[in-house]
């Protein structure tokens, strides 16, 4: 049986948000190893990169402020949702999303010479421009997928 690692509930609410996204726009829920390998491409890493450095500048920029605790905005029927991410839902996931986080953490770090807090990094996957490059990915893999599968022709 496979290993499932839990994560906190802000990363959840994250990768739930951008499974969502996917899955309306593209009407296909990714897989977990589909998100993850998303996450793992150097495009992706690097705008990551890029979100979590803009959202540090923009800290410093403004004045902290207050903020009231967050209502819950997910209603999770675990019985309609398809099984093959059933335990997302609940905020277990393979090894492979968290080695994706981690490979994201390390490739921040390289890049800035600061380690990012898990809650930047949420915060990064739920930036709107992200969460659309990350359907990209995943749609390219799908498609690039099919077309290796499909022999070519030569002739008319």
């Amino acid at each position: 049986m496979a290993k499932l690692v839990r994560l906190s509930k802000t990363m959840t609410d994250a990768i739930l948000m951008v499974l969502k996204y996917v899955r309306d726009t593209t009407g296909d829920e990714p897989t977990q190893e589909e998100f993850a390998n998303a996450l793992k491409s150097y495009f992706i890493l690097n705008e990551i990169g890029n979100q979590i450095k803009f959202q540090r500048k923009k800290q410093v920029l403004a004045k902290p402020a207050e903020s009231a605790p967050r209502e819950t905005f997910w209603r999770l029927n675990l019985m309609a949702g398809p099984s093959k991410n059933s335990w997302v839902r609940v905020g277990l996931f393979y090894q492979n999303v968290p080695d994706a986080i981690t490979a994201v953490r390390c490739f921040v770090k390289d890049a800035t010479g600061d380690e990012p807090s898990e809650t930047e990094i949420a915060q990064s996957l739920m930036s709107t421009f992200i969460v659309s490059e990350i359907k990209n990915q995943i749609d390219w893999q799908r498609n690039g997928q099919e077309k290796t599968n499909k022999p070519i022709s030569l002739t008319k």
